[in-house]
């Protein structure tokens, strides 16, 4: 018997060796040696073909080729690039196409991968990293190049952005990556006309080689995506809040952004949109809570903030937060993600805040399972409601002073003018001078000039009973914040 069990071993033995192993995707840490992180969570590819290595980047073929450099990451299968225009890569290719934008707006061919500036899906943020991390091994040495699926730059339905190959050759590298078929292979994508394109057969073979190893979206539904929060509360950004707040209405969600205010009973976080590069705020109600989530939403503190959007006098916040010492990992909790963060004051101006109109566009998925982009016209105000500010140049034209019994006996109305003629109101909390003093109206009398003014964008809504009246004005809360 134990002579027939070590025959066996030994041959058992012998045929595991004999089977060639094609392509070991991932380290045994789960990242990715090619380019990329792995995704940070899932289940990673063990065994199989590497189509990416397999294929090459034909300079001479027909299509259009532009050495670039990224301008702007988006997600996961978005990118704006600058091209090269002095490439002795791809010399001499006509880029009058983009002359009007003045770069590219690359929508990825083949793949759709889930969406991570909007509401944020499931592998959304990791898809995203990992084209990020790609890209960004080109620098210092390396390049990227983007390549038309025919002989022309084809651009998508929206007509703004341009169907692309994108390929990208690592600094210290010798030949270019396929990062669309890269993205399918390691599971970061839904199918999007895949096999209907130049590369058609190769990357819907990677698609279908990560399907059958369960990666990334491919992978159980139990699997952990470290970026993402697998909670009852709906996942966004603050801009997709402050664009479709209506369609969030008591409904609990979950808003990444740094503390830039708190004033009394309400935090106010923003988050930068690096696409329209502008920052955007929600009010976030604390109430007369005394515990531990006050420490959390604390000034300067980026934050996990969960909680239900509800509407407070025509504006609207998120309220409920909370944190609960007993459950530290609950998933409703509001979570300290950093500390002591620079906030940022963005430049604005009295005529944007209260007259300027914005078109914003979101990726969103048709009836078809395709991307396609959505433009919400919003006014600039609503817009940047609950966002930190800096206004310039305004000149008082009345003060007046809270009277009452309240803590808010004494706060401030600075009724301003713009140098544009545009009329603003910057509202004050009760303000005290270095001495302890209260502030009163008299600090700032008609013909005063504020040379800057720091705080948030209110909107104010003077009869309780009608939300429809209302206008913006920037809530300051210290002193130091208003130059004379």
């Amino acid at each position: 018997m134990k002579k027939f069990y070590k025959i066996f071993v030994s041959a058992l033995c012998a045929a595991v060796m004999a089977v060639p192993v094609l392509f070991a995707a991932c380290n045994m840490d789960g990242t990715d040696p090619n380019g990329g992180n792995g995704g940070n969570g899932g289940t990673n590819q063990t065994a199989g073909v590497d189509y990416v290595s397999n294929l090459k980047l034909d300079l001479s073929s027909e299509t259009k080729k532009q050495e670039v450099t990224v301008r702007l990451y988006v997600d996961g299968d978005t990118t704006h690039f600058d091209p090269i225009r002095n490439s002795t890569v791809t010399p001499n290719t006509d880029l009058s196409i983009f002359d009007e934008v003045g770069y590219v707006k690359a929508r990825y061919l083949a793949v759709n991968t889930p969406e991570s500036t909007g509401k944020i899906e499931k592998w959304g943020k990791t898809a995203s990293n990992f084209t990020h991390d790609a890209l960004e091994k080109c620098k210092n040495g390396g390049s990227i190049i983007i390549e038309s699926d025919d002989s022309a730059w084809n651009s998508d339905s929206t007509g703004t952005r341009f169907l692309l190959w994108i390929w990208y050759k690592p600094a210290g590298a010798t030949d270019y990556r396929n990062l669309n078929v890269e993205i399918l292979q390691n599971g970061f994508a839904l199918a999007s006309k895949t096999s209907n394109n130049r590369y058609g057969s190769v990357a819907s073979a990677a698609l279908d080689q990560a399907k059958a190893n369960k990666l990334h979206l491919y992978s159980p539904a139990s699997t952990v995506d470290v970026n993402w929060h697998d909670s009852a509360a709906t996942e966004l950004s603050i801009k997709e809040l402050r664009c479709h707040v209506a369609d969030y209405i008591q409904m609990p969600v979950r808003v990444t952004g740094i503390v830039a205010a708190v004033f009394s009973n309400t935090a106010y976080v923003q988050e930068y949109d690096e696409e329209t590069q502008r920052y955007y705020g929600i009010a976030v109600y604390i109430g007369y809570e005394k515990g531990y989530i006050n420490t959390v939403l604390s000034l300067g503190n980026e934050v996990n903030v969960v909680g239900k959007i509800t509407d407070f006098q025509g504006t609207y916040q998120i309220s409920g937060v909370e944190y609960n010492l007993l459950k530290p990992n609950a998933t409703t909790n509001t979570t300290i993600i950093s500390q002591n963060n620079d906030i940022v004051f963005s430049e604005a101006s009295a005529a944007d805040i209260i007259n300027k109109q914005l078109a914003l566009e979101f990726e969103v998925t048709d009836e078809d399972g395709e991307e396609a982009l959505e433009t919400v016209n919003i006014a600039y105000g609503d817009a940047v409601t609950s966002t930190a500010v800096r206004l310039q140049n305004l000149t008082v034209y009345k003060t007046t002073a809270t009277e009452s019994s309240t803590s808010s006996n004494g706060a401030l109305s600075i009724r301003c003018n713009a140098e544009d003629g545009t009329q603003i109101t910057i509202r004050t909390e009760v303000l005290y001078d270095a001495n302890g003093n209260k502030v009163t109206k008299d600090a700032f009398p008609a013909g005063t000039v504020i040379k800057s003014v720091k705080g948030i964008v209110e909107k104010y809504t003077p009869d309780k009973e009608n939300a429809d009246e209302f206008y913006f004005q920037v809530k300051c809360y210290l002193l130091d914040y208003i130059e004379i």
